[in-house]
């Protein structure tokens, strides 16, 4: 999972950890019981249900392990659920003071730029953020940088393969921004790889992405459409490439 921010990157190994120790219990019983519990031939079994032909079987239940299957799968998931709050509230933190500050004021004399610090954690924190805007329609994406400097942001085309024609989104490492999406037709949702981040583009309706542009991030991804959109979704593509 190189492509995701350590923090996505986190959850998903803690979710695969949690996927393989259940799934090998779970597996492992069934394997277990699959044969150990097996007739040889010629042994006649005992009836412990007194099955008979016209009669209901004997009601045979263990309350100890229907408790025990009831109350830790809930533990686990209320456990999972506490694990993802913290991605998800960074991903969703507020515009206005949270993890990354308010919009950056260009004519304050000491504005000095966003300069995102990611900790320990994962978690990316700004001093401010730059808004941008980004319109989904079928099929491929617009970006707009507003009255951004083109050092900040920019735009262009550029021809892929498989893909052809594609618009390209140049951003500065460092910085953060904060992007204004709205969809002119059905529901798109860009799914920018190398940040580990999307969210559904509404018709009708803004919602807004995060978009943390990391120092250690690869300089040129791809941005990719994660929500099936008609004929065209696959080839819904473009380009973000990030500088110093």
């Amino acid at each position: 999972m190189s492509v995701m921010t350590p923090i996505f990157e986190g959850l998903w190994e803690h979710y695969i950890f949690w996927s393989v120790l259940v799934g090998g219990f779970a597996f492992g019983w069934l394997y277990h019981h699959s044969f150990w519990f097996t007739s040889k031939d010629g042994d006649k079994l005992p009836n412990v249900d007194e099955i008979e032909i016209g009669v209901f079987p004997k009601h045979n239940d263990d309350m100890r392990l229907e408790v025990a299957w009831t109350i830790l799968p809930f533990i686990l998931i209320v456990w999972l659920t506490y694990y993802s709050w913290q991605p998800l509230d960074a991903m969703w933190t507020s515009t206005d003071g949270g993890a990354h500050g308010y919009e950056c004021d260009y004519d304050d004399p000491g504005y000095t730029g966003s300069n995102n610090v990611m900790h320990s954690d994962g978690i990316i924190t700004s001093d401010c953020y730059h808004v941008i805007e980004i319109t989904g329609q079928q099929w491929f994406w617009s970006f707009d940088c507003l009255e951004l400097e083109r050092s900040l942001c920019d735009t262009g085309t550029e021809t892929m393969e498989v893909y052809g024609s594609v618009p390209v989104l140049a951003l500065q490492k460092g910085e953060t921004y904060l992007a204004v999406m709205e969809s002119v037709d059905v529901t798109h949702s860009p799914w920018f790889q190398h940040l580990g981040t999307k969210e559904d583009v509404l018709p009708g309706q803004q919602t807004t992405l995060w978009l943390p542009v990391f120092d250690s991030m690869t300089e040129e991804s791809m941005v990719l459409c994660a929500e099936y959109c008609g004929d065209a979704h696959s080839v819904m593509a473009a380009k973000l490439v990030v500088h110093n």
